[in-house]
């Protein structure tokens, strides 16, 4: 029979980190599916995203390497919903950047056409005048306005050229930049490379296990700047506002289960990430209880999206941004700021 330490280190706690990571990579999904529904990806930052797909590859094939169940069905998730998280920043970068591209070029088309058309002389007089007289305004009324916008230009070739304008804005013949493709097609391919070279060196399991490790570690360091800057905007403003309770609390349980199931089958690679993430997660406990918190002075809540700064660090966890907690866990690795 198994030893009560045992169950709890070996089995509840890595299953409840499993449910914790899992409601942490699902947390964008509200926030993507509006981005889609308006067609912007508005102050989204989709860049953490293609760190979660890198980070869940390397755990996931951390998990085979060790063979650990919950170590897998705490990434597989986030691996799958990672990739449709990435598509769909691309595809919503592509539409700000044609909807930008659309409203330049109808701008500068009514821009370098502007002179061909002008107001009359006399109308032009009356409006400036303000009317003279009750005729000259019933003039104004019935006669002129329908002329105030007169097209001077009757040249056959404006119009070819107004016409091919507006068809090179409708199908865009511009270059459509996609740095977020960029950054995910060099993360996967990093991985990709690095497991090929792995195999084809015939490496025993064992001499795997601390390269993978090693490096899903360095990966997690990109994150670690997102608990500290925000630890330090707190001591420097002297205002906790920044931190959003939920996220800290989801962040932070999440650290201490897998720093736990670390220690239960220790393994140094999972211990030492969650460990560092918990003892973030603490200290930005105890500084939203010692240092105010503007927004209550306000009178607003910091949870339900009221204030300014709690709209931004919610949207922050949607984004899959921690701005809370250390993303350190095998199976969480969020940023901050847009």
């Amino acid at each position: 029979m198994l030893a009560p330490s045992v169950i709890v280190l070996e089995y509840i706690c890595p299953l409840l980190g499993c449910i914790v990571a899992n409601i942490m990579f699902a947390a964008p999904l509200q926030s993507v599916r509006h981005a889609i529904s308006v067609g912007t990806l508005g102050s989204l930052n989709p860049t953490p995203w293609a760190f979660m797909t890198g980070n869940c590859i390397g755990w996931v094939t951390y998990s085979y390497l060790i063979n650990n169940l919950f170590l897998l069905l705490a990434n597989a998730p986030g691996l799958i919903l990672s990739v449709w998280l990435n598509m769909a920043a691309a595809k919503l970068q592509y539409s700000d950047r044609i909807s930008h591209n659309m409203r330049s070029s109808f701008v500068q088309l009514l821009d370098d056409n502007r002179k061909s058309f002008r107001i009359p002389h006399g109308v032009e007089q009356r409006l400036a005048l303000g009317g003279d007289d009750d005729e000259a305004a019933e003039n104004q009324q019935s006669n002129q306005r329908p002329t105030l916008l007169t097209n001077t230009n009757t040249d056959p070739h404006t119009f070819t050229n107004l016409r091919k304008m507006a068809l090179d804005i409708t199908i865009q013949k511009t270059s459509i930049p996609a740095p977020h493709e960029k950054v995910v097609v060099c993360i996967v391919a990093f991985y990709v490379t690095l497991i090929s070279i792995l195999y084809f060196l015939q490496l025993t399991i064992e001499q795997w296990k601390p390269i993978v490790g090693f490096i899903v570690n360095i990966n997690l360091l990109f994150f670690y700047g997102a608990p500290l800057s925000t630890i330090y905007t707190v001591i420097t403003t002297r205002d906790s506002s920044s931190i959003h309770r939920p996220t800290m609390v989801l962040n932070t349980a999440n650290a201490m289960f897998w720093t736990a199931f670390g220690f239960g089958v220790l393994d140094w690679f999972i211990i030492v990430p969650n460990g560092l993430g918990a003892i973030l997660g603490f200290v930005q406990m105890v500084l939203r209880m010692v240092v105010p918190c503007r927004e209550d002075e306000l009178g607003l809540s910091s949870t339900d999206g009221g204030g300014a700064a709690a709209s931004e660090s919610k949207g922050d966890m949607e984004l899959g941004v921690d701005t809370s907690a250390t993303p350190s866990s095998p199976s969480v690795m969020v940023d901050d700021s847009n």
